[in-house]
């Protein structure tokens, strides 16, 4: 019996000296301020900034791909980018509100379809007010964060208080209509990347 407990105590102790499998970072908030999703995080008990810039975007797999600068910063003022992330946009969530005028309306959006599309998203007036953006697999340390950046998901809400952002908003609403509902409609889906295409690069 005494030679059993020995044993348990043994096992307990190598237990606690495994090593830890470090943080991982896996979703955070932010919101579009001018052209830049901005958000914030706190991990390993230190707070850190984010904006990403997509400075373009693209159709890949019938998904929208954004690609830009991504900047943290740290608490201690220390700032490290990188250029041309990938960003997919893998879901999103209908908004509140009153709807952004839109430059123009396609056949996928004003036609009314007998089911639901995939998105919260269901007639002309309905708009995007959230986009759930997947990174490509990022290196922590190259962004001066000690955690595991490998799947992060950026919860981006589109919440304008100006005109810039309102066209924006129209525009993300715009091909997220064409693409993530039942009907992919490709043709307008290419208009509307190249008009997002065309703000994000408004000086």
């Amino acid at each position: 019996m005494l030679f059993r407990q020995s044993d348990d105590k043994k096992d307990a102790t190598s237990l606690r000296k495994l090593p830890s499998r470090g943080s991982r970072l896996h979703s955070l908030p932010a919101i579009l301020r001018g052209r830049q999703f901005k958000g914030g995080f706190e991990i390993g008990g230190l707070s850190y900034e984010l904006a990403y810039a997509p400075a373009r975007a693209s159709v890949v797999g019938r998904r929208l791909q954004l690609q830009g600068r991504l900047t943290i910063k740290d608490s201690r003022g220390q700032t490290r980018s990188r250029e041309r992330v990938r960003a997919m946009v893998v879901g999103t969530q209908g908004g509140i509100g009153t709807a952004p005028p839109r430059r123009q309306e396609h056949t996928s959006v004003a036609t009314a379809t007998p089911q639901p599309p995939e998105v919260e998203s269901t007639e002309a007036t309905s708009f995007c007010g959230a986009m759930y953006i997947h990174f490509e697999p990022l290196m922590g340390s190259a962004l001066g964060v000690v955690a595991d950046l490998s799947r992060v998901q950026l919860n981006a809400r589109l919440a304008p208080v100006d005109n810039s952002e309102r066209a924006l908003q129209a525009a993300y609403s715009s091909i997220i209509d064409a693409l993530y509902g039942k009907q992919i409609d490709t043709r307008a889906a290419a208009i509307e990347i190249n008009e997002l295409n065309k703000l994000l690069h408004e000086s």
